[in-house]
């Protein structure tokens, strides 16, 4: 074989193995470009994976503090206007808003946020009223409503701006009532009381958020009693009875609350 066919032999072999090792040469870079990719994607998965986990793990501890931060001792404040319905006592006609044409409330609260939702707790109310007919000119007249008792609620958003609750109180309420009359040198005083059991204080409200600690909003209550007992006191003279017939009446009451937590 001359060295001229010997060339032409080689160019020839060059010729048909360049085209496959130049596909093989492209195979094998896509290849390794795709995995340099599919590597990099990977990565960027597997990063806004940790991304949205540590988020998540940082709202729910944020949660778990405010929950923590919202159970403890509170105080509340309220004040507001009521309304009677029903009859002191049964077998007449008499109704307690002849007597008593409303009540202005003066509440104090005091309990304890079992959870940030659940709070259990004790109140005492004192509401002057307001008498249904005007007192005589030479007399001074006077009445007045106290309850106290018990009572739960449930918060249904408690960690947001808005937060609507319920609840559900009983407890013990006592009606005093005073006239006083002077005259020719004298002073004629007639006192009465009557006192019974409050089975029910239906209670409703939406609290507005104010800050960290303070939420002011309105209220509602509805009360359902009965008075037991009644007693007189005249000339420095008592006398007490239990109520025959009794009767169910009870209070119609709404207006602001402020409650405090610490």
């Amino acid at each position: 074989m001359t060295v001229h066919t010997f060339w032409k032999f080689s160019a020839l072999a060059l010729t048909l193995i360049a085209p496959a090792a130049m596909a093989d040469w492209r195979s094998d870079g896509n290849l390794k470009r795709n995995k340099v990719s599919s590597s990099d994607d990977d990565r960027d998965t597997s990063s806004d994976s940790a991304s949205d986990s540590a988020q998540n793990d940082e709202e729910d501890a944020e949660t778990a503090r405010a929950e923590k931060e919202a159970r403890g001792f509170s105080l509340g404040l309220r004040a507001g206007f009521g309304l009677p319905y029903g009859k002191a006592i049964g077998g007449t006609d008499t109704a307690l808003g002849d007597t008593i044409s409303g009540v202005i409330p003066l509440q104090l609260d005091a309990g304890y946020f079992l959870t940030s939702h659940l709070y259990l707790g004790g109140s005492f109310q004192y509401a002057p009223a307001l008498l249904a007919e005007d007192c005589p000119e030479e007399a001074s007249c006077s009445a007045s409503v106290m309850r106290f008792g018990v009572n739960v609620a449930y918060h249904f958003s408690p960690l947001q701006k808005i937060d609507p609750w319920l609840g559900l109180g009983v407890g013990y309420e006592i009606l005093k009532t005073g006239t006083s009359v002077s005259g020719s040198g004298q002073t004629f005083e007639l006192n009465t009381t009557g006192s019974g059991l409050e089975f029910a204080a239906f209670q409703g409200g939406v609290d507005f958020r104010i800050n960290k600690a303070l939420v002011v909003g309105p209220f509602l209550t509805f009360t359902v009693g009965q008075y037991l007992s009644s007693s007189i006191s005249s000339g420095g003279e008592t006398r007490s009875d239990d109520i025959e017939e009794k009767a169910i009446h009870g209070w119609l009451m709404g207006g602001v609350r402020a409650q405090v937590r610490f």
